[in-house]
């Protein structure tokens, strides 16, 4: 079979070099460049202009005149200006029928984009319906009433569409070699323009080169296996056959999922590399300065878009402090979004800095607060693109310091190429003011969508393997050209003619097959690959299953396959070190490491160092932290919650409750989750209080099956109190007082069977705290409420927000390693020591007050009935609680914390917020379980 040809650019070039007026037309700007600089190489050239070696884009720009050779070719940007306004002019007075329905008119500001690219097309669309002589239907008037006035339009500002130009092409001097055509979307718009030139040479693909071998396509299990194999085989030709690392390029189809391995990989195989594909200036961190301004007015200025915002580090901030104060203030005070009240519309921001939960640091944040919404409004607001550019720059005094140490240079050129790009909006503003089409709906929100379509590509000097987007580099002449994830899916190239028609419109009009050039794309890759080209695929890819392209030869590497051909990863460090640890033989270890290896290598052997010497500073303050937190008149201070988190896992109560350290959680909520449940603890305090304080036993009245009418005005009193005076944000509190009926129902129901079960007992103690000396330790506990029966029996009260809060299984098991719950077992120990024995405790219960449940875990009342085991229980578990108490106060003084201590299950340390601090998780087992 016929070899590819590879020397039609060249031969063309050499032969044309000479002649000053030769201009060269190459699909992309990376394949121009390139060429240009090869062209020194084999043309006998000493030196060659830039700007005759040109890409297609430029050329339609700068060369295509036709007859209107005293007219400017549109910009692209202006070509969307105008759909804005049309959308605009649409909405005001709809002429449009069936491409935008009028009921929907005022509302389609989104249509714009998809108007301004149908706009090159319209022309074509038109000459073929009138070739045709096909009747127009009412979407058929749509697209004409759009030619109408785009036509207009271009007349009345000396303004030309290439795509809508006729021959013939007027010479401007130059010759033009324009290569491979077939392969640009739009080359059919300008065909019968270019080939009936004489000064235009177009340079196709052979067809002797599709009749020969297709490229080897190279055929993997999986995504992994592929990139590794790629590694290899970079390594291969870089070594083997001395290709400087950029002179290879590879492209790759899928850069948002392939991009971020990709580049992994060649990190780990030390192979240099560079990026050579854009991101829009909005997809960057400093260019999302101008989105996220926008999103902060259209939410107006809730919780998640300020912190969006400010919480950019990519942004210079004047003061950072500040603005983390402002976010935990927002966070704290639940300030989710605005809202609105009888009609009025609430801030809530403004209302929770009158209303704060803690007023510490409103006297500073209020002010940035402030001027955050008085300087994004004046900049989303403007009404001109000058007007965005001068509230950009008093934005910027106001909150940036460009001068910090430690904002990249980098996000510096992002921001100044946005602003850049609105510099060229603004020279657009300024020269067809007076056309009408600057009547848009919002200057900012097109700016913003603006830079959505505009690409940045990142200087960068070092010197590596390019990494491309698939087709950019088709025609640029690297050594090697290596094509990843090469599968049918991702390779297939399809253009289709007036494709914002239906498929049985295009097809009346004579658009029946599509132009399939995706063999022409593997065909150019091979060609301009001066040693070397290189396709891949896998079976499993990053996220789908795949095959190989058709008009590639399939090599298959798979091992489950029966052509099965070995890959160039045969022996890969990586590989050969996993075996050798897995199988503990050393000899099996690689010869060479990467750098990575060696690494990660040290740091392990650092970690498992046995003697390991903590600095005496560091182990003095961890010592006295400790102490500090736990120690009180030198013994240790024992809580209920200390015991519970401790017999959790002694490592967490050390980071959590000695340490203070908390998994960040920047996230604003409604609520707080355990709000409602401290609300109605609040309350029932409110209540039992008023009860104590004006002698009054619970009551309740069997003849209107409810407490006294007395009673229930009291509690009603409390809710309503308890409400305004609750410890919450604003918004909590709003939302409360909302809800205020179904909060007094619920407080309403559980004092009912509340007070049917104690009917007559008195409020002995409410939220009171109580302490009891040990040996060689203290113990802290606050009782929720103490009740004394009419015989002085006292009952201790504990209350849970729902039923589900209530430790059904609170008794100990009599398991040496199981732990019980400590509450009413250690209240009932402090408060019987305190008594002396003047008083007992006769019975101690949960509450469930949503549920209005209770729970009798010890009763010697006779009203309070409980199984004859019961006590018996509680007594064994009391026991146990008192002995894990000396236990952890003895580990405590001691500064023992290691989760050894404890057999813990892999659950605990798989839902552990610390476990990527701790990393035991790596040490145990779901067996364990």
């Amino acid at each position: 079979m016929n070899k590819i040809n590879d020397t039609v650019i060249k031969n063309c070039i050499s032969a044309n070099i000479k002649n000053l007026n030769s201009v060269f037309v190459f699909p992309t700007q990376i394949s121009a460049s390139m060429w240009a600089d090869k062209a020194l190489e084999f043309s006998g050239a000493a030196c060659v202009a830039l700007e005759r070696f040109i890409a297609w884009d430029e050329f339609k720009g700068e060369s295509i005149r036709s007859q209107h050779q005293d007219k400017n070719s549109i910009p692209s940007t202006l070509r969307t200006i105008f759909a804005e306004n049309l959308i605009l002019q649409n909405s005001i007075s709809p002429f449009l029928k069936s491409i935008i329905t009028q009921e929907f008119a005022q509302s389609a500001t989104r249509f714009s984009t998809w108007i301004a690219k149908i706009l090159p097309s319209l022309s074509m669309w038109k000459n073929n319906i009138e070739k045709k002589n096909i009747i127009v239907d009412e979407e058929d008037q749509d697209f004409l009433e759009i030619y109408k006035r785009y036509k207009e339009f271009l007349d009345n500002n000396n303004l030309f569409d290439p795509a809508w130009e006729t021959p013939p092409f007027k010479p401007d001097g130059n010759k033009y070699f324009i290569f491979f055509p077939e392969i640009l979307m739009d080359y059919a718009e300008y065909q019968d323009i270019l080939e009936s030139s004489d000064d235009i040479t177009v340079i196709h693909i052979d067809e002797n080169s599709k009749k020969a071998e297709k490229p080897d396509g190279h055929f993997y299990a999986n995504s992994r296996v592929e990139l590794k194999d790629v590694m290899h085989y970079l390594w291969n030709i870089h070594n083997d056959k001395n290709v400087p690392w950029n002179k290879i390029a590879i492209s790759v189809p899928d850069m948002d999922t392939y991009g971020p391995y990709l580049e992994r990989d060649l990190d780990r195989y030390e192979i240099p590399h560079v990026l050579r594909t854009g991101r829009p200036l909005s997809a960057n961190g400093a260019g999302l300065l101008f989105s996220q301004l926008r999103n902060c007015c259209s939410e107006d200025f809730s919780y998640d878009s300020i912190k969006t915002l400010l919480l950019n580090k990519e942004l210079p901030w004047k003061e950072p402090a500040a603005i983390d104060m402002l976010i935990n203030f927002g966070r704290e005070n639940n300030c989710l979004c605005s809202y609105e009240y009888n009609g009025k519309k609430i801030d809530v921001w403004k209302e929770s800095f009158k209303y704060p939960v803690d007023s510490s640091s409103v006297e500073r944040i209020e002010p940035l607060y402030k001027d955050l919404i008085f300087f994004t409004e004046k900049i989303v607001k403007s009404k001109s693109f000058s007007e965005i550019r001068t509230n950009y720059f008093l934005f910027r005094e106001k909150f940036f310091d460009f001068a910090k140490e430690d904002f990249p240079p980098e996000n510096d050129k992002i921001l100044s190429r946005c602003i850049s790009e609105l510099g060229g909006l603004i020279d657009l503003e300024e020269k067809f003011t007076e056309s009408g089409i600057f009547n848009i709906p919002s200057f900012y929100n097109f700016f913003c969508d603006y830079l959505d379509g505009i690409m940045y590509v990142p200087q960068n000097s070092s010197r590596g393997v390019q990494i491309l987007p698939f087709k950019t580099a088709a025609c640029a002449p690297f050594d090697v050209h290596v094509i990843v994830d090469a599968s049918q899916n991702n390779t297939s190239v399809v253009y289709k003619q007036l494709s914002f028609l239906r498929d049985d419109k295009r097809k009346v009009l004579g658009f029946v097959n599509d132009s399939n050039i995706t063999e022409n794309f593997i065909l150019l890759y091979a060609m301009n690959s001066q040693k070397d080209v290189f396709f891949t695929c896998s079976e499993k890819t990053i996220d789908a299953y795949a095959f190989t392209n058709s008009y590639l030869n399939q090599v298959d590497h798979r091992p489950y396959s029966k052509s099965f051909v070995p890959g160039y990863a045969e022996n890969d460090p990586f590989t050969e070190e996993l075996d050798a640890y897995l199988s503990d033989d050393k000899r099996k270890l690689p010869e060479k490491l990467f750098r990575v290896q060696k690494a990660g290598f040290d740091n392990w052997e650092k970690c498992e160092r046995s003697e390991q010497e903590i600095i005496p500073s560091v182990k003095k303050s961890v010592s006295e932290k400790i102490d500090n937190a736990l120690l009180k008149n030198g013994k240790i201070s024992v809580t209920v919650s200390d015991l519970k988190r401790f017999y959790e896992c002694p490592r967490s109560f050390l980071l959590g409750s000695v340490f203070d350290v908390y998994k960040e959680d920047s996230a604003a909520t409604l609520v707080n989750k355990y709000a409602i449940g401290n609300l109605y603890h609040w309350i029932l305090e409110k209540y039992f209080t008023a009860l104590k304080d004006k002698n009054m036993s619970l009551m309740y009245d069997l003849s209107i099956q409810s407490i006294p009418n007395k009673q229930k005005e009291m509690l009603i009193d409390s809710v309503k109190y308890g409400i305004e005076s609750f410890h919450a944000s604003h918004l909590a509190v709003q939302l409360y007082k909302s809800s205020m009926a179904a909060i007094e129902n619920v407080i309403l129901n559980a004092v009912n069977i509340f007070s049917k079960t104690f009917n007559g007992y008195m409020v002995s103690e409410i939220e009171k705290d109580y302490e009891s000396y040990e040996d060689d330790f203290i113990f802290k506990t606050r009782i929720d409420c103490m009740l004394v029966s009419p015989d002085g029996e006292l009952v201790i009260v504990d209350f849970k927000s729902t039923k589900n809060g209530i430790p059904y299984n609170a008794f100990w098991d009599g398991q040496a390693e199981s732990v019980p719950n400590f509450q009413l077992p250690v209240y009932k120990y402090v408060v019987d020591k305190k008594l002396k024995q003047t008083q007992k405790i006769s019975a101690c219960v949960f509450f469930g007050i949503r549920d209005a449940e209770f729970f009798v875990m010890y009763s010697d009342i006779d009203d309070i009935k409980v199984k004859d085991d019961v006590n018996e229980n509680f007594l064994m578990t009391q026991n146990r609680c008192l002995e894990l108490a000396k236990k952890y106060a003895d580990y405590a003084r001691k500064h023992e914390f290691s989760p050894a201590l404890l057999k813990l299950s892999y659950s605990a340390c798989s839902g552990c917020d610390y476990k990527s601090i701790c990393r035991r998780i790596f040490t145990v087992s779901p067996a364990w379980d």
